[in-house]
């Protein structure tokens, strides 16, 4: 089918199906219901005349749906389909929507709609009791908080229209899930033909480009910075930007805090300075933010007084969060792959002989402290390599010893993260992905969608115990076998709740009940499920792990059980916090 000619078409859904394949959708991440079929029905008869549709991805919960076509646009850069059914499917999404919003994920989220008519006039008429039960005032309501747009198709003469717009939308920068309802009448509705719009004519403009005179005022203040900072949270998302940043970074001198959402930067070279800024923030004179939603906690650590502040960002002034108060004095609204290059040649018209030298310096010194760190952080981990319970530093130094330079790395540790950041080494763009939001659940079926895009490469995806629950085990670990699509899972089990354990710790101190009297009401995981099993039971290799002598071993046994075609699913039993 070519984009710009006219397909014949017998009704609605089949016009729909015929926009995902001028779109380029890979898959669709369907969970069906009463509403669906039409769609389902037209997939089937053009499979059966041998047209090139998405493949279906079967997902037995909505979440997994969101969470794999999340994990598809981390590697391949192009909105999938999740289709859901009605209002109760669009609940069922949760969280995993949020961490599309948050993680700026570009995705078509469709649902049905409990149909409009009831007597007789329209094909998809109501034929069922939940056909009143399921409709609501405005379905959309729930997720218009958490989608870039929302949309109700109402003729199926204007779809083709509403679904180019719909992937317009949540393609362009910054990128995000768009939300379209389709009634069942919609898609039943007959057709004789569609007008297939030319997809490069509607689709994403280009990302913008830094203002020249405040690009040249920002590498002013750089080039005269005594104590540079550069504090970076998806920059990688584009691969040219990571090479782009490490010139920027060598030309200052400056050391780079690197979140993991996305390999921003060599985690191996000499200016990479851990994924929290605090250490360093005090001292910074100049201090260079790109694309980060919360560069430090100001009830924590601030600025010093008088340091200048310059920001590079998609997304400068963060309209989906209500409450984003963080101070710029240069705020670059520019698609930061372009932006650092274009600084950088700025920067080093700027720089003065005696500048270079103490860049040169800079470099030289935080090398040497970074190289005693990771020393430090090595030999910290060996120290715990025989303590039972297993420790999870010495965790994350193993999977840094089992874990290739181009697996594809998914890091939902929560709090055992810390300890994957200074261990693992990450030298490629797209090896190592965070969610972006909170929702914990995350990694499994972001996995799942991971190897769909990239099936050449080794998924591993690192969860702590409450976000495999979270991550509906049996929906996801079903559909990597069922579609052969294996990725290793490594649960850092603490048996607890331990981000509302730490925060309690926090705010009430050693002198807490909780502490004294050892009650942590509701954080205990304990005894802790058999997840082992639960991976067996859906054809999964499923170990359980509490010897940390064999823990090298358990890794390699999986990473070989994945790589054989099967998933499989590493249960570490962790000293509990």
């Amino acid at each position: 089918m070519t984009p710009g000619k006219r397909v014949v078409v017998e009704e609605g859904a089949e016009a729909f199906v015929e926009m995902l394949d001028a779109n380029g959708v890979d898959y669709i991440f369907l969970n069906p219901g009463t509403d669906t079929f039409p769609v389902q029905e037209a997939l089937a008869k053009f499979q059966a005349q041998e047209k090139r549709v998405p493949k279906v991805i079967l997902s037995l919960h909505e979440s997994v749906a969101m969470s794999a076509a999340h994990g598809h646009f981390m590697l391949s850069g192009r909105p999938q389909v999740v289709f859901v059914h009605v209002d109760l499917g669009t609940q069922q999404v949760g969280g995993a929507l949020h961490n599309a919003q948050r993680g700026r994920i570009g995705v078509v989220l469709c649902a049905g709609r409990a149909p409009w008519t009831q007597e007789g006039s329209r094909r998809g008429q109501r034929s069922g009791m939940i056909h009143w039960i399921q409709e609501q005032f405005d379905q959309a309501a729930i997720v218009r908080g958490y989608v870039k747009w929302d949309y109700e198709v109402r003729l199926a003469d204007n779809l083709h229209q509403v679904v180019q717009r719909a992937f317009q939308v949540a393609s362009a920068s910054p990128p995000g899930p768009v939300y379209l309802s389709l009634p069942r009448e919609v898609l039943m509705e007959k057709l004789e033909h569609l007008e297939v719009p030319e997809v490069a004519r509607h689709g994403a403009p280009a990302a913008p480009q830094a203002d020249p005179d405040l690009l040249e005022e920002a590498a002013r203040i750089l080039a005269r910075a005594q104590s540079p900072l550069i504090i970076t949270g998806s920059s990688g998302r584009s691969p040219s930007a990571v090479g782009a940043l490490v010139a920027l970074a060598e030309a200052l001198g400056a050391p780079v805090v690197s979140a993991d959402l996305r390999m921003n930067f060599p985690t191996a070279h000499p200016l990479w300075a851990g994924v929290l800024a605090n250490p360093y923030l005090r001292e910074a004179d100049a201090i260079l933010v790109i694309d980060h939603d919360v560069p430090y906690i100001p009830g924590v650590v601030r600025p010093r007084p008088g340091a200048k502040i310059i920001q590079i960002d998609l997304d400068p002034v963060k309209p989906t969060i209500p409450m984003w108060f963080f101070p710029v004095d240069i705020s670059l609204h520019a698609d930061s792959a372009k932006a650092i290059l274009a600084l950088t040649v700025a920067l080093k018209v700027h720089l003065t002989a005696s500048a270079r030298a103490a860049a040169r310096e800079r470099l030289e010194r935080h090398g040497q402290q970074m190289q005693a760190r990771r020393e430090g952080w090595r030999q910290g981990a060996l120290g715990l390599a025989a303590q039972r319970p297993i420790s999870p530093d010495w965790l994350g130094y193993c999977i840094a010893q089992a874990v290739g330079e181009e697996d594809i790395v998914l890091n939902e540790a929560v709090t055992s993260s810390g300890f994957v950041s200074r261990h693992l080494a990450r030298t490629r763009p797209g090896t190592i992905f965070g969610s972006g939001g909170s929702s914990l659940g995350w990694g499994l079926g972001a996995a799942l969608g991971a190897k769909l895009a990239a099936p050449d490469r080794t998924v591993v995806s690192l969860m702590g115990d409450g976000s495999f629950v979270f991550g509906c085990p049996t929906a996801a670990l079903w559909a990597a076998d069922a579609y052969h699509v294996p990725f290793l899972t490594v649960i850092f089990n603490n048996q607890a709740y331990n981000a509302p354990k730490a925060s309690l710790r926090t705010d009430y101190g050693p002198s807490s009940y909780s502490e004294r009297t050892g009650a942590w009401v509701g954080m205990d995981i304990a005894p802790s499920p058999e997840y082992a099993l639960v991976a067996q039971a859906c054809r999964a290799y499923g170990e359980t792990v509490e010897d940390p002598a064999q823990l090298p071993e358990a890794l390699q046994r999986g990473l070989e059980r994945v790589r054989a075609g099967q998933a499989a699913v590493l249960d570490v039993r962790l000293r509990r916090p």
